[in-house]
Parts: C-alpha cells; sequence; structure tokens
C-alpha cells in the first residue's frame, strides 16, 4: 500500500490552542497597554525635575531668589517682588508654554510631596529651607524620587 505524504498545516487543535494562549496573553497584558496613569505619573515627574532645574538656573541667571512651593496636587515657582526682599509673589512665567505662572497640577492618583517645602533656590544656585538655610531635599512623584543637594542645588533622579 502507498503511503501519502503528509502535508503541510496546522491541525484544528494546535490552532484552537494558540488561540487560547494569545486570549490569555491578550486579557492579562492589555490592561497595561491601555492605561494612561503610569505614563502621566512618569511625565509629570519628568516635568517636576524640569521645573526644579529651571528654578535652580533661572535664580542664578537673574541674581534672584526663586522659590518652588510643594503641595500634594502641584507645585508653583515664583520669585520675590523686589528681588532679594519681600514676599514671594512674582510670578515665574513657563518658558516652554508662555504661560504667565510656571506651575504644574500632578495628574489624578499621583501624589507628590518634598521633606523642604518651600524649596528657595538662591542667586548662588542654593537650596535653602523656608529659614533661608541650605538644605537638601527629596521630592517625591508618585513612586519616584528627584534629589536637590542643598550646597550645590544640583537636581537630580538618583534613579538615573
Amino acid at each position: 500500500m502507498a503511503r501519502i505524504p503528509r502535508t503541510a498545516g496546522v491541525t484544528l487543535v494546535e490552532m484552537v490552542l494558540v488561540l487560547v494562549i494569545l486570549g490569555i496573553l491578550s486579557a492579562l497584558a492589555a490592561p497595561r497597554f491601555f492605561s494612561r496613569s503610569g505614563f502621566q505619573e512618569r511625565f509629570f515627574f519628568q516635568d517636576s525635575l524640569a521645573a526644579l532645574r529651571y528654578a535652580q538656573k533661572l535664580a542664578v541667571a537673574s541674581g534672584c531668589q526663586v522659590q518652588v512651593t510643594i503641595s500634594a496636587s502641584d507645585y508653583v515657582l515664583a520669585q520675590r517682588a523686589s528681588c532679594q526682599t519681600g514676599a514671594f509673589t512674582q510670578p515665574v512665567a513657563n518658558p516652554g508654554t508662555g504661560e504667565a505662572t510656571f506651575t504644574n497640577q500632578a495628574p489624578s492618583g499621583t501624589t507628590l510631596a518634598s521633606s523642604v517645602s518651600p524649596i528657595i533656590f538662591d542667586s548662588l544656585g542654593r537650596a535653602l529651607d523656608a529659614s533661608l538655610t541650605v538644605a537638601d531635599a527629596t521630592v517625591t512623584v508618585g513612586s519616584q524620587s528627584i534629589e536637590v543637594v542643598g550646597e550645590t542645588g544640583f537636581v537630580f533622579d538618583p534613579a538615573g
């Protein structure tokens, strides 16, 4: 009896098994791709890092102190009304957007905290606390942190 050669292809069982595996993987992985909260938190973290760096650079460039006030839901940059004296009532303009006030709201579900608030950068670029004493600061955005070195004003992401 002559043997009939087997043709290439897949069986119905193999096809059903592959479809079941793909269905399970898509059910587990799809929510990660469609959830925006992780992306929004990361973008807010990057914006906060940039705002702190800008505040330090503006203080050095202008010779006027810049204050970064951090609350649970936002941050705001301001300068003293008369450069070195008076209250921090002069809003800092956002160079990226052109808005008159440099501020940003944390996205829903993202927490914002700081070990020092407000953080004041002086004309030498140093980070100061409210009593104008040089102080290191840690700003936490969700699960990530930003470090500010008091003596130099260096602002960095310790995770890289």
